[in-house]
This record gives C-alpha cells, sequence and structure tokens, in this order.
C-alpha cells in the first residue's frame, strides 16, 4: 500500500509541474516518484509560485492612474485583448472574469495547483526516506507556503473577514488526492482559521531549526512576517504584534537607503538587501500595462521629503511613463517578489496603535519613525498625540512602502471597502471618464471565472458577478 501510494503521489506531481527540476528532468518516467526528504525538497522549490492575478492587484486599487502621454500606444479596439481585458479590470467590470483579461481568469486554478502541489509534499514527506531535521523544513516550509495560498484566495474570493467571516470562502483541500464531485465553499472564518494554523504549525517547526536566508526558499522569518499580517486581519492585535516582535528579532534589519547613492541601480527582488527575507516567483510585465502609472495621490507623499524610495522605485520613461522599477525591471526567468521585514514594522505598529496594550501610541511612533529614518534622508522623529491621526500616519506609510506588492487591494477590503475611483480614457482625443467603486461594493469580493465551475459542481458564484455593467461618467475640468 506504501509503494502505490507513493506511485500515485508520483504521477499527481508530473501532472501538476508546470516547470520541472533538473532531478526530474534527466530521470525517466519510472523513476520520477519522490523517495527521499532531498526529492521532496526539490519538487516543493517548484511550487514557491506567482500566478498573474496577484500582480493586476494595483490595477484594482488606487495605487494606479493612467497616464494621458501613452495614452497613444493603446486601444480601445474590442479585439484587442489586452485594452478590453485591462480596461475591465480597472473599470471594476464583473465580467472581468470572462475576458482573457491579464491573470484574473487564470488566478484562482492557477493558485490551486500551487496549492496541490504544496499539498502533494505534505502528503509523502513523512514517509519519505531521510533524517528529521531535513523532514521538519520541508513541512515547514509547505505549510507555510499553503497558509500563503490561501491567504490570496480568502482576500480575492471571499467577503472580508472583518466585515462577514461567516460569508462563504473558497474550497478548503488539504490533499493532493482528487475528489469526485467538488468541493463546496468553506466559510471565510474557516479558512483563516486554516491559514493560522499551518502558519504556526510551520513557525514551531523552523524555531527549532536553524535560519537559512538567500535560497528563493520560504524561511522562518518570512512565516513570522506572514502570521503578523494574518492576525491584523484578523484583528488579533496582541498576537499580530507578537508575531512581528518575532519575525524582527529573527531578521537582518531594514536596509538605510539614506546610505545609499543617488545614482544607484535599484533592484527590489535582492537577498543584497538586508530587509529582504524572501525573494521568489517570476512574472513579467504583461503588454498594454505600460498604460498604468502610480496615482497622484501616491506620488503626493513624496513631496517636500527627500525620500529615497522616489528615486530608487520609480523612474521617468519617455515610452512608459513613471514605472515603479522593483515590479518592472525584471525578467520571466528571475524571481522578483519579495516579502521584508519593513512589512513587520508596518503590522506591529498598527497593531500597536488599535490594541489595549499600555504604552500603545508610543510604541507604533517608534516603529513609524524607525522605518522612516531609512528612507528619508534627515529624517526628524515626528510626535503624534492623537491615536486616529497616529493610525491614518500608519496606514499612509504602508501605502507608499508596500506600493505595488500587492497588499493595497487586500487593505481597503479591511479598512471597510471605502468608495474609490479611477479615471479612464483609451485615446488622446476622447473625454475623461471616472469609474467608481462604491463603498462596500460587492466587487471587493471577485467572481470567480466561469472556466472554474466545470470542475467543481459544488462551486458557488459570487453576487458580484451579477452587478450590473459599470459606466463611467464624463469628468468635469
Amino acid at each position: 500500500m506504501k509503494q502505490l501510494r507513493l506511485m500515485m503521489l508520483g504521477v499527481i506531481c508530473i501532472f501538476l509541474l508546470n516547470g520541472c527540476s533538473d532531478f526530474l528532468e534527466e530521470k525517466s518516467q519510472d523513476e520520477v516518484i519522490p523517495k527521499t526528504v532531498e526529492d521532496y525538497g526539490e519538487l516543493l522549490l517548484n511550487y514557491m509560485g506567482y500566478t498573474d492575478v496577484w500582480r493586476v492587484l494595483y490595477v484594482l486599487s488606487d495605487e494606479t492612474g493612467i497616464e494621458e502621454k501613452v495614452l497613444g500606444a493603446y486601444s480601445d479596439d474590442k479585439d484587442d485583448y489586452r485594452a478590453v481585458g485591462i480596461k475591465s479590470i480597472f473599470t471594476w467590470q464583473p465580467d472581468m472574469w470572462e475576458t482573457e483579461s491579464v491573470g484574473i481568469n487564470s488566478g484562482y486554478e492557477d493558485t490551486y495547483k500551487l496549492i496541490m502541489g504544496v499539498n502533494a509534499v505534505l502528503d509523502g514527506i513523512d514517509e519519505a526516506i531521510g533524517d528529521q531535521k531535513t523532514r521538519d523544513r520541508i513541512k515547514a516550509e509547505a505549510l507555510g507556503l499553503r497558509g500563503f495560498y490561501y491567504f490570496f484566495l480568502i482576500n480575492l474570493y471571499g467577503e472580508p473577514y472583518n466585515y462577514n467571516k461567516d460569508a462563504p470562502g473558497v474550497p478548503l483541500k488539504l490533499t493532493a488526492a482528487l475528489v469526485e464531485n467538488g468541493i463546496a465553499r468553506a466559510t471565510v472564518e474557516e479558512i483563516h482559521e486554516q491559514i493560522v494554523k499551518d502558519l504556526e504549525a510551520s513557525s514551531r517547526l523552523f524555531g527549532n531549526l536553524p535560519k537559512r536566508r538567500g535560497d528563493y526558499r520560504i524561511n522562518s522569518t518570512t512565516v513570522d512576517i506572514l502570521l503578523s499580517r494574518v492576525y491584523l486581519f484578523m484583528e488579533r492585535y496582541d498576537e499580530a504584534i507578537a508575531a512581528a516582535d518575532k519575525a524582527i528579532r529573527t531578521a537582518e534589519g531594514l536596509t538605510d537607503y539614506t546610505d545609499l547613492p543617488e545614482d544607484t541601480e535599484f533592484f527590489m527582488p535582492t537577498y543584497d538587501h538586508s530587509e529582504v527575507e524572501w525573494v521568489y516567483g517570476a512574472v513579467s510585465l504583461e503588454p498594454g500595462m505600460h498604460v498604468f502609472a502610480p496615482a497622484k495621490e501616491l506620488m503626493a507623499y513624496f513631496e517636500g521629503k527627500e525620500d529615497r524610495r522616489e528615486i530608487f522605485w520609480f523612474e521617468d520613461s519617455d515610452y512608459y511613463g513613471l514605472q515603479v522599477n522593483k515590479i518592472v525591471y525584471s525578467y520571466q526567468t528571475i524571481p522578483n517578489n519579495t516579502i521584508r521585514v519593513s512589512e513587520a514594522y508596518l503590522n506591529r505598529a498598527e497593531a500597536y496603535v488599535l490594541s489595549e496594550q499600555a504604552n500603545k501610541n508610543t510604541l507604533a511612533l517608534a516603529d513609524l519613525n524607525e522605518l522612516r529614518r531609512h528612507r528619508i534622508v534627515g529624517y526628524e522623529d515626528v510626535v503624534i498625540a492623537d491615536g486616529t491621526e497616529l493610525l491614518a500616519e500608519i496606514r499612509e506609510e504602508r501605502y507608499v512602502e508596500l506600493c505595488y506588492e500587492g497588499h493595497r487591494w487586500f487593505d481597503l477590503r479591511r479598512y471597510g471597502m471605502p468608495s474609490i475611483s479611477h479615471d479612464y480614457k483609451a485615446r488622446p482625443n476622447l473625454s475623461w471618464l471616472t469609474y467608481t467603486l462604491r463603498e462596500k461594493d460587492p466587487l471587493y469580493t471577485l467572481p470567480f471565472p466561469t472556466t472554474v465551475f466545470k470542475n467543481n459542481i459544488q462551486l458557488e458564484q459570487n453576487p458580484s458577478a451579477r452587478e450590473p455593467e459599470r459606466k463611467g461618467e464624463i469628468k468635469s475640468n
């Protein structure tokens, strides 16, 4: 039975792999069954990935605008999938999931492929040949990844936890075994409980092992950063603080941008920056995405400040408009996504303000000032006594520090789903149209792609799929 189980697992792994590591490529089919803990470690590396949908979250949020000077390169031709797809996302159309758009229609399936690969590793690792410490490390990595992936899925397709945790979430699948007749959606709360369970188990396993960094694998500090994020979303503030404390203690420290020369050719996804704990995934910019530039509200933060993020992260281009170096300056074969310890400072600062801890505002200010000292030349610590004002400052800093990294859309959801708007036009000779996402708009929870229903007959669509077409209003000058 054990050999049969391993053979079935091997077959599953073959079908799941989009790209195989060398140890799989160079062996014949009857030798690809993972047997050792090292085999499972190599297999797991294939699932430290990324999906297209994650990189268009900033198109949904208030991080982006359209630069008029690049509109000539953009078409509103209905036959141009780039124009139709990107516009549907940017204007929050309920049928965005029906178009051949940039990632929206594949994110669900792509993320579940990653989860299935991780589950395959967890299914077989306990029976694999090898030493216990290596086994524990691979289990810690796999559990951390599964928690990470479910966090993204539930924040795409489930209502915000602090808004309606009893709402339908996403299907919860914890093994790689094939299931007939599909899986019904677990609740938002059930998914979050599983995420916490996975991340906490991962953190415990990592806690008994020496820290590793720089090998493109998820590590102990990364898992604790993720835990602090999830606890913050669940409004478990004391636990968010404790997880962030642990992450900051084990991290290599913030990178001091003020020590870098102004002409530095800055690239975010590198372990050369002390604050980068995990570099993962690989994604290139989709044709047509160049029409989006950082929102004016985002860039306004830098006015009157000698903030090195402005010159390191953004550049002017006659063709592309303003772009973010840490996202655009990449190639498809190079991992270019990161988790950084700066997030732990922001998670902890916000949790302090919202907690019942003594001296909470003083502690939150210390984190805010510490981060800014590493970003702004000549920065002088601010003193903010009012808790509401301090929370607004921390959230604004989060908006800037974590821009274009998949955070803002999820943050807007937990902030109460405020109304936001996008100005859009297809060509320079047309009028600007303003599209609005209403406060608590159903489209803060994305519809499922129609393609996934054929593979899961128990899946139920979100109400946002039945929203009417969004119409733009002519913008007044």
